[in-house]
C-alpha cells in the first residue's frame, strides 16, 4: 500500500461483488453491532449496483499493462512497485482475469520480482504467485512452466516475512496440480518444507504444515516421504497445553496416525497419551476447547484403541 493511502479505507472495487463489499465496509460502523454477512444479490438490488458500477468501470487490461510498466521500469522506486504488485494482484484473484494476465504476457514481472532486493518487493510477488496459482490448472501449467519452483525454495529460506509468503505461493502451484507437486518433490522440496517446519516462527510453521498436509492426503506416498523425514518427531514437540501449536500439532499428527508407521511414532512418545489424557479432560471444561479436544479425542483413538499398532492404510 502506498504510503499516503489510509489503511483503514475500503479499497476501491473493480467489480460488482466488490462494490458490494466495498459498501458494506464503509458503512459498517452505522450497522448493528454484529458481523456483515454478504448475501446473495437479488435482482432489483443487482440493477442498482451495477449502474453504480458504470462509474467505477476500468479497462482491466490497460491497468494491467500499466503496472507491469512500472515493474518493468529500473527507474521505479520501491513503492511504485509495490502498489503497482497490489494492484496487479487484486485484478487476478478473478481467475478470468488472472488467465488474461498470463496472454497479455504479465508472467514477465515474476522472476525480476522474486530477485528484487526489496524483501517487500518480493514478498508481493510471491503473494501475486499465489493468487495466480490458486485453484486455477491454466496459471499453474504456465507459472510450473516459467521454472520459478528452485526460487521459490530458495525463498523459503529468506527472512521470516518472505518466507512465510514464499510458503503460500509453493502451496497455491503444487495444491491439486500433480505435475507441480512432482517437480517440486523431485528437486526436494519436501526437504525444504520440513526446515520450515522447525522454525520457531508460528505462521511459518502453520502454513508449512497446511502444505504438508494437504499434499500427504493428495499423495500417499508423500506422507510416507514426510514420515521418514521425521516429521512426526517435529510435531510432537507442539503439544503443550499452553502452546499456540497444539490446535496445529494435533490436527497433524490426526492425520499421520491413520497410518501404521504413524501410529508406531506417535506411541514412541510415552508422554503422548498422558498429554491427550490431559487436553481432554482440560476441553471437558473450557467451552472454547472444542477443536483440540475432537483432535485430541481422534488421535487418542487412532493410536491407543485397543494398545493397537495401528491398521495399514
Amino acid at each position: 500500500m502506498a504510503s499516503g493511502e489510509n489503511p483503514d479505507q475500503p479499497r476501491q472495487p473493480r467489480n460488482l461483488q466488490g462494490l458490494l463489499k466495498f459498501a458494506m465496509e464503509a458503512t459498517k460502523s452505522e450497522d448493528a453491532p454484529h458481523d456483515a454477512q454478504l448475501q446473495p444479490l437479488d435482482e432489483e438490488r443487482r440493477r442498482f449496483l451495477e449502474e453504480a458500477l458504470k462509474s467505477l468501470t476500468v479497462d482491466v487490461v490497460q491497468e494491467l499493462e500499466k503496472s507491469m510498466n512500472i515493474l518493468l521500469d529500473s527507474e521505479s522506486d520501491e513503492e511504485a512497485k509495490i502498489e503497482a504488485l497490489e494492484t496487479v494482484t487484486d485484478f487476478v484473484e478473478d481467475i478470468d482475469t488472472a488467465n488474461d494476465f498470463f496472454k497479455v504476457g504479465g508472467f514477465v514481472i515474476i522472476k525480476p520480482g522474486l530477485e528484487s532486493s526489496s524483501a517487500e518487493v518480493r514478498s508481493r510477488t510471491l503473494r501475486l504467485i499465489a493468487a495466480l496459482a490458486q485453484c486455477n490448472p491454466f496459471c499453474q501449467q504456465h507459472l510450473l512452466e516459467l521454472t520459478i519452483l528452485p526460487k521459490l525454495i530458495e525463498l523459503l529460506a529468506d527472512e521470516l516475512s518472505v518466507a512465510q509468503d514464499a510458503v503460500s505461493a509453493v502451496s497455491a502451484m503444487v495444491r491439486q496440480y500433480e505435475p507441480c507437486a512432482a517437480a517440486f518433490i523431485d528437486i526436494g522440496g519436501l526437504e525444504s518444507i520440513m526446515k520450515c517446519l522447525h522454525s520457531n516462527d508460528e505462521k511459518l510453521s502453520t502454513r508449512s504444515s497446511f502444505l504438508m498436509v494437504s499434499l500427504s492426503k493428495e499423495f500417499a506416498p508423500v506422507m510416507d516421504k514426510f514420515i521418514k523425514l521425521n516429521a512426526i518427531e517435529c510435531v510432537l514437540t507442539w503439544i503443550e497445553l499452553s502452546d499456540r501449536m497444539l490446535q496445529t500439532g494435533l490436527s497433524v499428527l490426526a492425520t499421520f496416525a491413520e497410518t501404521k508407521e504413524g501410529v508406531q511414532r506417535c506411541r514412541a512418545d510415552s508422554n503422548l497419551k498422558e498429554k491427550l489424557d490431559m487436553i481432554i479432560e482440560l476441553g471437558s471444561e473450557k467451552d472454547d476447547y472444542w477443536a483440540p479436544l475432537d483432535f485430541a479425542k481422534t488421535l487418542l483413538k487412532l493410536c491407543y484403541s485397543g494398545e493397537q499398532d495401528g491398521a495399514d492404510r
